[in-house]
């Protein structure tokens, strides 16, 4: 389940797993473009995204993508992308708030995000190295372009499972907090300091930083 709501100018976005995980299956990402879709024009600066129940988000179901056909396989890819690039182009800031496990797919959602902030216990991971596959949201030159080489390199050609604080050095993670709530304290106080700034001045900025990478 994900919910939408909006106070002052600051959008909420929180992913309730269904099953174990937040899995980013594609009735997931449809609901998630829908929803951040109606953001662009509302009186939101910034857009905070919350993964519960232990996970940011994974990827899709592997034994689910095995059943699909070429044609479908393309047209999930396709989806992704969609979704990463209205959150590329929106105006708002984007925050990842990530708490849990953040896998595969759901790490290239995260690398969509502006900012990433995670508690120290979260746990990444591009797990497609040990499949003999990537992922076919662009995440491998996404991340590629927000990490070091030398910690992109291990993630990737590893497969392994990597620390929050892997991640910080790496400069995939922006801060790391030793509980949730401290996250939430911090990203509050951070928030309150963008949505001081004009709308314009956060749009033009957000755009020459994106073309930089």
């Amino acid at each position: 389940m994900i919910d939408l709501s909006i106070k002052n100018e600051t959008a909420f976005i929180n992913l309730h797993p269904e099953h174990k995980f937040n899995i980013l299956e594609p009735s997931a990402i449809r609901e998630l473009y829908e929803k951040i879709k109606t953001l662009y024009d509302s009186p939101a600066k910034v857009i905070r995204i919350t993964g519960h129940g232990g996970s940011f988000a994974v990827g899709a179901n592997i034994k689910t993508m095995l059943t699909y056909s070429g044609y479908t396989a393309k047209g999930f890819s396709q989806l992704g992308n969609k979704l990463f690039g209205l959150m590329d182009n929106i105006p708002q800031i984007i925050i990842a708030e990530i708490d849990g496990f953040c896998m595969g797919g759901g790490m290239d959602f995260a690398a969509s995000c502006d900012f990433r902030f995670a508690t120290k216990t979260s746990k990444f991971a591009h797990p497609g190295a040990k499949l003999g596959i990537i992922t076919g949201f662009g995440g491998t030159q996404r991340i590629s372009r927000l990490m070091k080489d030398s910690y992109f390199t291990s993630l990737i050609i590893s497969g392994e499972t990597c620390t929050a604080e892997f991640m910080k050095e790496g400069e995939f993670i922006t801060e790391v907090f030793n509980t949730k709530e401290s996250m939430q304290q911090y990203t509050e106080m951070f928030t309150k300091a963008i949505v001081n700034k004009n709308r314009l001045f956060l749009n033009e900025l957000k755009t020459l930083i994106n073309k930089q990478r």
